[in-house]
């Protein structure tokens, strides 16, 4: 008994505390969004102070003093973005939220983070040389464009960031590398700047060195950037697969890396601070490969973030998320963002078995090929070579410690997919002596691929994997080796994985999201000098190079691409541009089909948006669907915000119209009808941005909708010229209640063709 009472009495002591000092009630990061700021562009720092301090005094009023507001406040937006973040109670958030001119106050939360052939694919180059009327050529390889990154940060000693031969940085810009930092700036890596008040605020410590540098240790952002950015290197490979040159999409474009992720998740407060600096500083484009759970519009840091940018001309890039293939896991979807799905390309890493009996099995892997090659070498299932004090279940996923190197030394060792990484297995089997690794799949819905393993390894099927196991088990001595190289043009591509993020927009249905998609598949780029290729911690390996797969990758295709577009039409907005890239996008592969997913069933604009991007069309779409900032309020105003709210937004005095604007009739390059039920009609405006012309429309219809546009013709007289047609959607025969049909709408002159989606869920059921 004696023993137990101290407890006891400790424990009704600090139940007593807590009860006599509410003070110790859970406090976490908020972001408190105020919309824009009304000073000008160049604002002094008197007048940065005054922001500031009109920031303590607003918190300051709910908390009971300034002092306290100081202390809670550790970031205070000031340049385009006007909020601040702040560690509050749940009550002070709600009391703030209540408070005049504050439009949102919302918890920080995290964002997932989610190249040597991608431009040949996507028609910049053929067979390695570069044509005359490539884009990449026209538009000067992005000269002098500013592309921005949020991500991990840069490694900034990658050849992809070398400077040589590059003139003067462009003297509109106001960024940096921090001071304090070892990132050095140079004319290519114009800036790199860190962000990590959220971090600290979320860790509640002080944080030590490894926080303090826009130094990038994950290989996430340095791989991004040069996607976006990349000058050429020649000779780019991991482990001797994917041999070329490598270069981003704007390979003589300035870059600035902006590092608000860290290990490797993004917090909102951070990311909104990195949006503020962007702009400031000057960037063209801003890349964002971040994603989280979709939200409110302004109750989340990238849309809000990405609206100011767009308000400055500025075009934002996102990833549309790894989340597929389930309908309504799409990410980013503010109609202001470009989103972005992943796709193959034409390139596949095979890594094939060779048995001793002449049978060939096909696999993959980034590290094939046994030295010396074609020689055959004795093949053992990981149960049979099993570690004394080892279970037959480990051993035969190769954990660590499983192995008995004395059954293993000199041989390939079959192991099981399941419980650990694929690449710990093969570091299991290196570490045990084994020259190569056989990984099978477990069911036949299993996808096999490519990965940096530690030894050279073949990823088979589940089927194929039975015929190994069969052979082993029925020769006295099974042998084997593993062989393969990089094969290019040969693969048909575009595919859509499974893992990119599919539509329908789950905050606003009536906008069509993903918008495009672009390579994302075994994508390789610059990396980390601090960080393996396999993102273990066991991994100590360092590569200038890796290969990377998600709609992080694909994301900086499009921002390398947009860069060349802004070089040769600066005049642009970046709705027009997105118009420009949506509209000519292809929706065929390689080979002249319908897009397919990875199981070869058919997709739909749900999971590609508007189509693969294709750059050289894109330079001359012909029409554009533009969209101005009033039109971005005033889709605002239609899903529910109000003119007080969003007058924040602007510099002048806005009002929402007195008939709310349809959600359908946004002006965007594509049509979604998220429920219909009789007919509809939406309307549209295109914008001339070529020569004089007659356009003439055809639709696709989609099956068991008639399609009616009015008028047929649009004759065009002038430069930016515009004209308006109306598309009414009617539901016609059997239509499945609840299942999306698409089809096309095609405006022609001849020389051009604007297309664009149309995607309609079907209300109606006619029997």
């Amino acid at each position: 008994m004696g023993t137990m009472s101290l407890p006891l009495v400790l424990l009704s002591f600090i139940l007593f505390s807590v009860m006599q000092h509410p003070t110790l009630a859970l406090k976490r990061a908020y972001v408190v969004y105020l919309g824009r700021h009304s000073h000008g562009a160049e604002p002094t720092s008197v007048d940065l102070g005054r922001i500031t301090d009109s920031h303590h005094e607003l918190l300051g009023s709910c908390m009971g003093s300034k002092k306290k507001a100081q202390e809670a406040i550790f970031y205070s937006y000031t340049h385009h973005i006007n909020g601040f973040a702040a560690n509050l109670e749940e009550e002070e958030a709600a009391e703030l939220s209540k408070k005049p001119g504050v439009v949102s106050v919302f918890p920080n939360q995290k964002h997932e983070l989610k190249t040597t052939r991608s431009w040949q694919f996507l028609g910049l180059e053929r067979n390695g040389e570069i044509p005359a009327d490539s884009l990449w050529v026209k538009a000067r390889f992005g000269e002098d464009i500013i592309i921005g990154n949020i991500d991990t940060g840069v490694w900034p000693e990658s050849e992809s960031f070398n400077d040589q031969g590059m003139g003067p940085i462009p003297s509109k810009w106001k960024g940096y590398c921090e001071p304090k930092d070892d990132v050095k700036c140079n004319r290519k890596l114009i800036g790199a700047r860190y962000f990590n008040k959220g971090v600290e605020a979320e860790l509640g410590i002080p944080l030590n060195s490894t926080y303090q540098t826009a130094r990038d240790l994950n290989g996430h952002g340095t791989h991004t950037l040069s996607t976006a950015g990349g000058a050429f290197v020649g000779g780019a490979n991991l482990f001797g697969s994917t041999n070329g040159s490598a270069k981003g999409g704007s390979p003589n474009a300035r870059v600035a890396a902006y590092k608000a992720c860290w290990l490797p998740r993004c917090n909102d407060v951070d990311v909104l601070a990195a949006f503020d600096a962007a702009i400031h500083d000057g960037v063209d484009i801003l890349s964002v490969s971040a994603d989280f759970i979709s939200r409110d519009y302004f109750l989340d840091s990238i849309a809000i973030g990405s609206f100011h940018a767009v308000q400055n001309g500025i075009v934002v890039v996102c990833s549309g998320g790894n989340d597929g293939p389930t309908l309504g896991s799409v990410r980013n979807t503010a109609p202001w963002i470009i989103t972005v799905a992943a796709s193959t390309i034409d390139r596949d890493c095979p890594s094939n078995v060779m048995l001793g009996n002449n049978k060939l099995l096909k696999g993959r892997s980034f590290y094939t090929n046994i030295s010396p090659a074609e020689k055959f070498y004795p093949l053992v299932y990981s149960v049979d070579a099993r570690a004394a004090n080892a279970s037959a279940s480990n051993a035969q996923v190769c954990s660590v410690g499983s192995l008995d190197p004395k059954k293993v030394k000199g041989k390939i060792v079959f192991c099981m997919v399941g419980v650990n990484e694929n690449v710990e297995k093969s570091w299991v089997v290196a570490q045990a002596g084994g020259i190569g690794m056989i990984l099978s799949d477990r069911q036949s819905t299993d996808y096999s691929f490519s990965e940096p393993h530690f030894l050279p390894t073949s990823h088979v099927s589940a089927f194929d994997g039975l015929s190994i196991l069969l052979y082993i088990h029925t020769t006295k001595y099974p042998v084997a080796y593993i062989y393969g190289e990089t094969e290019v043009g040969k693969v048909a591509a575009p595919i859509m994985p499974t893992f990119s993020s599919r539509g329908p927009n789950p905050i606003t249905p009536e906008i069509l999201k993903p918008d495009i998609t672009a390579p994302g598949v075994q994508i390789l780029a610059a990396y980390s000098g601090a960080a393996g290729p396999t993102g273990l911690e066991l991994d100590d390996r360092r590569v200038p190079f890796s290969i990377i797969s998600g709609t992080s990758m694909s994301c900086p295709h499009v921002a390398g691409i947009i860069g060349l577009l802004k070089k040769i039409h600066p005049e642009w907005s970046p709705s027009a541009i997105r118009s420009a890239i949506m509209t000519t996008a292809r929706t065929r592969t390689n080979l002249g089909q319908n897009l397919v997913n990875e199981t070869l069933g058919e997709t739909n604009p749900l999971s590609y948006g508007a189509g693969h991007i294709w750059p050289n069309r894109a330079m001359d779409p012909g029409l554009v669907y533009d969209l101005t900032n009033t039109d971005y309020l005033n889709f605002l105003c239609s899903i529910g915000y109000n003119s007080t709210q969003l007058s924040t937004f602007v510099e002048k005095k806005y009002q929402c119209p007195s008939n709310p604007m349809k959600l359908l009739d946004l002006n965007y390059p594509s049509i979604i009808v998220p429920s219909l039920s009789g007919k509809v009609t939406v309307t549209r405006t295109l914008k001339n941005v070529g020569t004089p012309a007659t356009y003439t429309v055809r639709a696709e219809t989609p099956t068991g909708i008639s399609v009616k546009v009015e008028p047929k013709r649009l004759k065009f007289e002038k430069i930016n010229e515009e004209k308006t047609f109306k598309v009414t959607l009617e539901v016609k025969g059997d239509v499945e209640g609840g299942d999306y049909v698409f089809g096309r709408l095609i405006w022609s002159d001849g020389e051009h063709y604007v297309r664009s989606p149309i995607v309609v869920n079907a209300t109606t059921l006619h029997l």
